[in-house]
């Protein structure tokens, strides 16, 4: 035992810290229960009421087209954009799109099941990983534009700010921490059945990618429908279980710890839900405002960051996708600094006719059946729209590759 201490004294100094940390925390439940009741209140109505339904469905439909090879024959399409783009194969551009459209959650999850059947490697992971991380967009929209901030034309900005920042730091990031060998092993097409070198139509890589995955996974639909549903709520307990308790340390650390830091501090560094919510008490109706929330947007939180970790275990305990959510937050940050004098007079010139079904209070939606099913189909359609728009650019730079290369 004294040798193995001898050989590893970080872990030991980290299982030390690690101990006090409990141990402190602990003095603190003790000394406040009704914060941590109320915090834990706030957390479990935060995940109840907008993570567990924006995301189930999604994590259930992931492992459902990775199965079937439906996510390995889009990968065909896409790999020509993925490639040039990202350096990740052609497959990896369902995770990017469910995570423009579901959020960081479900992209770290769809990354990890896409690991295990198609052999991606931890590097690729990891930057697949902080590539496809974003925020769910109808929490952007509906819960911070309408809700938080009144303002669904504002809620729109963040988005697209949010997106494209997202896009400009992934491809940054790869520049950073991607191998230039990646890049030229993605956007080649598999051989033909019979092994000689001549390439096969992408109809027919398209159907072989799509057997050979679903012979891979070799799960009858009953069974494949059952473990989506028991991996889709274990997930989200995972997550669920992040929030509430970064609730808390949120809670103890303004109120008994940090009492004179700003209210804005904590929040902001570790949830990126209560950051927002923080902001708006914080900076009002301002330029800085909308600023801070898409930075917070952009940097998902330490909460974010641990979850990403516990889903994908990448090799460099998560430091590439740090750094990503950082170009991210800093990017967003300045895009939305700049482009709030135009978009407040592009917003006086248009009234939404959309705005009778979003919410009017935080975190709260019209109970209407019908305006409920609608508000249900937007996530998709917005998840088709992006594959459509994804396809479009792999489709144009594949046809420019192949006239250039006359």
């Amino acid at each position: 035992m004294q040798t193995i201490q001898e050989k590893q004294p970080g872990r030991l100094w980290t299982t030390w810290l690690l101990g006090a940390c409990s141990l402190l925390l602990v003095a603190a439940v003790v000394a406040a229960p009704e914060q941590v009741y109320e915090a834990s209140g706030q957390g479990l109505k935060l995940w109840w009421s907008i993570v567990f339904p924006a995301l189930l469905p999604f994590l259930m439909l992931s492992e459902m087209l990775i199965a079937s090879g439906f996510v390995h024959g889009l990968g065909v399409l896409l790999a020509p954009l993925m490639g040039a783009c990202f350096r990740l194969p052609g497959r990896s551009g369902w995770v990017l799109a469910l995570g423009m459209t579901a959020g960081g959650p479900a992209a770290a999850e769809a990354a990890r099941q896409l690991a295990g059947q198609s052999g991606l490697g931890e590097r690729q992971v990891r930057l697949l990983t902080g590539a496809a991380c974003f925020c769910n967009p109808m929490t952007i929209v509906l819960v911070i534009g309408a809700g938080f901030l009144h303002s669904p034309s504002t809620g729109y900005m963040l988005l697209l700010v949010h997106w494209v920042t997202g896009i400009l730091a992934a491809i940054i990031s790869v520049r950073l921490f991607g191998t230039k060998e990646s890049a030229a092993q993605q956007s080649t097409y598999p051989t033909s059945p019979g092994g000689s070198a001549r390439r096969p139509s992408m109809l027919q890589a398209l159907y072989a990618e799509m057997a050979a995955a679903r012979q891979r996974d070799g799960r009858s639909f009953g069974r494949l429908l059952g473990e989506s549903v028991s991996n889709a709520v274990q997930t989200l307990m995972l997550v669920g279980g992040f929030i509430i308790f970064f609730a808390v340390m949120i809670r103890l650390l303004n109120v008994y710890l940090t009492p004179q830091a700003p209210m804005l501090l904590w929040p902001a560094l570790l949830e990126q839900h209560l950051g927002a919510h923080a902001a708006v008490r914080f900076f009002g109706a301002s330029r800085m405002e909308t600023a801070a929330i898409g930075a917070i947007l952009g940097w998902g939180g330490i909460s974010g960051l641990l979850q990403v970790i516990t889903m994908t275990r990448p090799a460099d305990r998560g430091l590439s996708f740090a750094v990503t959510r950082l170009l991210h937050a800093g990017m967003s940050f300045l895009a939305l600094w700049f482009l709030w004098d135009p978009w407040q007079q592009l917003a006086t010139l248009t009234v939404p006719a959309y705005l009778e079904l979003l919410p009017i209070q935080e975190g709260t939606v019209d109970p209407s059946i019908g305006r409920l099913l609608t508000l249900a189909t937007v996530p998709f359609a917005l998840l088709t729209a992006i594959l459509g728009v994804l396809l479009t650019a792999s489709f144009i730079i594949s046809w420019r590759t192949r006239h250039s290369s006359r």
